[in-house]
């Protein structure tokens, strides 16, 4: 019966559509699974549920033409373990399924992701812009900063590379369990999860602050760092558009940050930025 399997939705791939996306996702509007791949954005939900993410899709995009199509469960199962492929991230890491491990070049360092629907699997652009930064931005024995750590996959990346301490923190309390399975995957059991608002918390204090996000949680999150107890030495903010480059960089003078780098794939944008000593202006 059709009512078993799932719909599976097809837009085109563009930025500002997955940022809209992820938005409803926030607030809880759109209830499906997201994930980019080839010239199309996904969106899985359970076939009972087409009308109504159907009617969320044309509300938020007026005018777009999409596809949609029925998907067999058992054929979801097998899209899905095909689809995710083991990926190289800069000079540092693989990512990997668990049934793809083997694939990995004997010696070379790699993180492996259990993916659940909802998380995907960590190879969004913003993630590499993150994951490529990460070497050059944390030394070994410092502390970390994950904030939307989502996966987990950033937080378990900087401890293989020697930091010393990760707090992971996340605001949806339905990753914690894909969470920890892959950090057990990882052999790295020890990352602290707390489920929480990023923007309630009153302590930042970190050598570095991982941040893939989003502009409208990043912004009031920066401003936050003026009443903080503490905050973090070092940042990078990813989940971020080209368009929002100035808005972030002057968000970030305004902290007392310099920006070092803001690298970008097609339309994503990262910022890692150091901040100033006391006695510089």
């Amino acid at each position: 019966m059709k009512n078993k399997g799932y719909v599976l939705f097809k837009l085109p791939r563009e930025a500002a559509l997955m940022e809209v996306l992820n938005l409803l996702t926030e607030l809880g509007t759109l209830e499906a699974a997201l994930e980019e791949r080839g010239d199309h954005i996904t969106i899985m939900d359970e076939w009972r549920k087409r009308r109504k993410t159907e009617a969320i899709l044309r509300q938020a995009f007026p005018g777009l033409a999409f596809e949609a199509e029925f998907i067999k469960e058992r054929d979801w199962n097998r899209e899905w373990i095909e689809g995710f492929q083991p990926v190289r991230i800069g000079e540092e890491f693989w990512i990997t399924p668990p049934w793809h491990l083997s694939r990995i070049p004997e010696g070379d360092r790699c993180i492996i992701i259990n993916p659940a629907n909802a998380f995907g699997t960590g190879t969004h652009e913003s993630t590499r812009l993150i994951l490529e930064l990460l070497p050059d931005m944390l030394k070994s024995g410092e502390t970390v900063l994950d904030l939307g750590c989502g996966s987990g996959i950033l937080s378990i990346a900087a401890l293989k590379l020697g930091a010393s301490e990760v707090l992971a923190i996340d605001n949806d309390p339905e990753i914690r369990n894909n969470f920890m399975e892959n950090a057990a995957l990882n052999h790295v059991e020890n990352i602290p999860l707390t489920i929480c608002d990023v923007l309630q918390m009153d302590d930042y204090s970190c050598d570095l602050a991982m941040i893939n996000i989003q502009k409208h949680v990043i912004l009031p999150l920066l401003g936050r760092f003026n009443v903080a107890k503490g905050t973090p030495k070092r940042v990078i903010l990813a989940g971020l558009l080209n368009e929002h480059r100035e808005d972030v960089q002057n968000a970030l003078e305004l902290q007392g940050y310099e920006v070092l780098q803001t690298p970008g794939y097609g339309q994503w944008l990262a910022v890692a930025a150091i901040r100033r000593r006391s006695d510089e202006t």
